[in-house]
């Protein structure tokens, strides 16, 4: 389980001025953000692919968040009008840690996550994430294109190495 830690903390400081009626979070860890997403949202759920996540969760007495257990947004058909997500960002090295790294350059998670997640994005909603520096951010960004997707950055913190920056997507409304 993801510990909270700057990231988690400059997620919740970029989505608090957003409201609406429901929300997801994918990757909750401790569920911290869907928490969060209470104060602005009538309807929350949190995905992890970790049950001892979400079972935590459960226990820390967040009854009024709907948890399922799965990959991304396998488990939802529904629709959103705010998807957020700290999703496992730093490129493999020489160890591998589920909860922080996503995969050989740092965003094969987040691409992911964003691919499972457009589906379940409502026609004026955005998805929020957490993406860093050490990360492939121009594969990223050719993805978000390729996908005829908005991308904004709304936060950014530079921390030691890194500096670690909050995209809103939204999908690009032809008429």
């Amino acid at each position: 389980m993801y510990i909270p830690d700057i990231d988690s903390f400059l997620l919740i400081d970029s989505i608090k001025d957003y409201s609406g009626q429901s929300a997801l979070e994918i990757g909750t860890g401790t569920g911290i953000i869907s928490k969060f997403l209470l104060k602005n949202f009538k309807y929350v759920v949190s995905t992890d692919i970790d049950y001892n996540s979400l079972l935590y969760c459960k226990k820390q007495n967040n009854s009024e968040i709907n948890f399922i257990c799965c990959d991304a947004t396998t488990a939802i058909s529904s629709k959103f009008d705010l998807i957020v997500s700290n999703p496992p960002y730093l490129p493999n090295d020489r160890f591998y840690d589920k909860t922080i790294h996503g995969g050989i350059t740092g965003i094969e998670k987040t691409i992911r996550f964003i691919h499972s997640s457009i589906s379940n994005l409502g026609k004026y909603g955005h998805i929020i994430l957490i993406v860093s520096s050490l990360s492939d951010i121009s594969k990223l960004d050719r993805f978000i294109f390729e996908k005829k997707m908005n991308r904004k950055i709304i936060n950014k913190k530079k921390i030691f190495y890194e500096t670690l920056y909050v995209y809103e997507l939204s999908i690009i409304n032809l008429r």
